[in-house]
């Protein structure tokens, strides 16, 4: 049981051993059955007693569903806290991550007075407390935006592979390489970056990936 000054309530937290962090947000990005701690995670989240937060002052939980049957795990998560997500993406019966999901997150943007923007792909994440807890953690250490990080790099283009592996920290650890589907931001900074995402063109190497624009104009944003 840990407790944080902010949130005094003991509750239930996973520990990540590897890193000795507490993780509030958990990706199971790409194919389930390769995941075999994913389940127990699941139950674990949808075990904690449910709470009644509220919209938060600092920030907004978004996120794209276009009704598919395997979409809505990130709002079920979201609506066991008691928390208000914005879901977009409901007019795109197909859906293209690449065409689609720029221009809707962008969308969402221009409907929140957050400083704060949190995003969960709806089919594969999870978050288990106040999203207010990692707007504390991103100004502990000055970030604007932070992305999800893998170990797997896609699209598998040398050059991205190369930007990424030599950011500063890189080297310490296998998780170097971004991934689209979770990232919690400054509303200003992701809209910029967005903005660009969208106007980016469609990589032939990963037509459906919007992560492959993401990390097109990536350099472009980093400091």
């Amino acid at each position: 049981m840990i407790a944080s000054p902010d949130n005094p309530r003991q509750r239930p937290r996973l520990v990540n051993r590897l890193f000795g962090t507490q993780p509030l947000l958990f990706h199971a990005q790409g194919y389930h059955s390769f995941k075999p701690v994913w389940p127990k995670i699941r139950e674990f989240a949808f075990g904690l007693p449910p709470l009644e937060l509220g919209p938060r002052p600092r920030v907004t939980a978004i996120t794209c569903n276009n009704g598919h049957q395997a979409m809505g795990l990130f709002e079920q998560s979201c609506a066991r806290l008691g928390l208000p997500v914005l879901v977009g993406g409901g007019e795109h019966a197909e859906w293209i991550n690449a065409v689609h999901k720029p221009p809707v997150i962008l969308d969402l943007l221009d409907r929140i007075n957050s400083e704060w923007v949190l995003y969960g792909d709806s089919r594969d994440v999870l978050i288990l407390d106040d999203p207010e807890l990692l707007v504390d953690r991103m100004q502990a250490f000055s970030a604007d935006l932070v992305f999800g990080a893998c170990m797997v790099s896609w699209p598998n283009l040398p050059h991205f592979k190369r930007f990424e592996a030599a950011l500063p920290g890189a080297e310490q650890s296998a998780y170097k390489f971004i991934n689209g589907g979770m990232w919690l931001g400054r509303v200003a900074t992701v809209r910029k970056l967005f903005e660009d995402v969208r106007d980016a063109e469609v990589l032939a190497a990963a037509p459906d990936s919007e992560q492959g624009k993401i990390r097109q104009v990536l350099p472009r944003h980093v400091l």
